[in-house]
């Protein structure tokens, strides 16, 4: 018997979706250009913002489903064990000296964050697939951050996109990795 593979071609719903993925991750790795030091704070929350917007704004269809309070919480701790390893093993500089301030805005860009990768773009990818909306979206991620932190922050992010990525999977919510990544971002600052 032979089995024959049938082609879709990419039609225009597919270009509309992953539109935003480009635009986003345009966005993103420019931001140290078009927010430099010394910008506003206004201007950083509306980034922000405007990436968490397009994070949740593109309706997905549903892949998963939402794991139980128990699977919930132990992916919540695993995650949050693993973000507090991290930081004790990896030292960071000193953060700004206005702690409420950044904690505010590390914590809206974190929540932004993780609506584009693990609601959006993990939600784009999954129809291919758990194993590709992992590796995907952490990939991504790692990439985002390279044009703010360098080339020496790659691997570092891509394990940290593993872990909220895998959360991701495992909970079947965006809002536990997002949870976890504030975590991880507060930690930065202390």
């Amino acid at each position: 018997m032979t089995t024959v593979t049938v082609r879709r071609p990419i039609g225009p719903a597919v270009v509309l979706g992953a539109a935003p993925v480009v635009v986003g991750m345009v966005a993103l790795l420019a931001r140290p250009w078009f927010l430099p030091p010394g910008v506003e704070v206004a201007w950083r929350v509306t980034f922000f913002l405007a990436v968490g917007v397009v994070g949740t704004a593109w309706p997905l269809v549903r892949t998963d489903t939402p794991a139980g309070r128990r699977a919930t919480l132990a992916a919540l701790s695993l995650g949050s064990l693993a973000f507090a390893g991290g930081r004790v093993l990896v030292d960071l500089p000193v953060g700004p000296t206005d702690l409420g301030l950044a904690l505010a805005l590390n914590g809206v860009a974190a929540v932004a964050e993780e609506a584009f990768f693990r609601r959006y773009l993990y939600g784009l990818l999954a129809p291919l697939g758990t194993a590709a909306a992992v590796v995907g979206s952490a990939a991504a991620f790692a990439v985002a951050h390279v044009t703010v932190w360098g080339w020496w922050v790659l691997p570092l992010d891509l394990a940290a996109g593993l872990v909220l990525s895998w959360q991701r999977a495992a909970t079947g919510r965006w809002s536990v990795p997002a949870a976890t990544h504030v975590l991880a971002n507060s930690l930065t600052l202390v």
